[in-house]
C-alpha cells in the first residue's frame, strides 16, 4: 500500500482518528491528576569512624581505612536492598508492610553509594510526616545494623552512621511533558486503530 492510501484512510476516518488521540491525551492526564499525592523523600547516610586505629603505618592504615569504608558503604547499600531491612524500617515507622510483596519491599527504597563514606537514599512517601517517620527509622535500623558489627571488634576503629535533615518534596507531574509523550502515544495508537477499523468494516 502507498502511503498516499494511508492519508486516505486516515483523512476517511480522521473523527475515530482524533477522538482515540484525544482519549489517550486525556486518559494520560486523568491518571496522573487523579492518582494519589505521594512526596518524594532524599535522605544522604554519612559513614564516620568511632575512632582511628593507633599505627607507625599511617600510609597504608589510611589505604585500608579508605577500602574498609568503600566496602561498608556497599553493605549499607545492600542493607537497604533487603526485605528483612526495609520490613524492620516499616515496622519501626509504623507502616503495615503485610500486603506487600519481597520484591515490592527490596524496591522501596533506591540506595545508592556516592561515595566511600556517602550514600543517598531516595523513596516515596504517602505525606511528609511518614517520610520524616520513615527517614528517622532508616537511620535507626541501620545504626543497629552497625552496632551488631561494631560488638565483634576489637578496637574502638569501626563505624558510625550519622544523617543528614531529610529533603522532602511533592510528587508533581510535568504537564507539558505528559501532554507530549500522551500524543505520541495517542497518534501511534491511533493510527493502528484506524487501519484496523478500516479493513474489519
Amino acid at each position: 500500500m502507498e502511503l498516499k492510501e494511508y492519508f486516505k484512510i486516515l483523512k476517511n476516518n480522521a473523527k475515530i482518528f482524533w477522538g482515540v488521540v484525544i482519549l489517550v491525551v486525556a486518559g494520560s492526564y486523568a491518571y496522573f491528576q487523579l492518582r494519589p499525592v505521594s512526596y518524594l523523600t532524599s535522605l544522604t547516610l554519612n559513614i564516620s569512624r568511632q575512632g582511628k586505629q593507633e599505627t607507625s603505618e599511617y600510609k597504608y592504615d589510611d589505604f585500608y581505612r579508605l577500602q574498609a569504608d568503600e566496602k561498608f558503604a556497599e553493605t549499607i547499600v545492600q542493607w537497604l536492598q533487603s526485605p528483612r531491612t526495609v520490613a524492620d524500617i516499616y515496622a519501626k515507622a509504623g507502616i503495615d508492610t503485610r500486603q506487600l510483596t519481597l520484591r515490592q519491599l527490596s524496591k522501596s527504597l533506591k540506595a545508592e553509594k556516592l561515595s566511600s563514606q556517602l550514600v543517598a537514599v531516595k523513596f516515596s512517601a504517602a505525606n511528609e510526616n511518614a517520610a520524616q517517620k520513615i527517614s528517622h527509622s532508616l537511620v535507626t535500623v541501620i545504626s543497629e545494623n552497625t552496632e551488631n558489627l561494631n560488638k565483634k571488634q576489637n578496637e574502638n576503629t569501626w563505624f558510625v552512621i550519622m544523617a543528614h535533615n531529610p529533603i522532602i518534596v511533592q510528587n508533581t507531574f510535568d504537564l507539558l511533558g505528559v501532554f507530549v509523550i500522551s500524543l505520541a502515544v495517542g497518534i501511534f495508537v491511533s493510527f493502528w486503530f484506524v487501519l484496523f477499523w478500516h479493513y474489519i468494516k
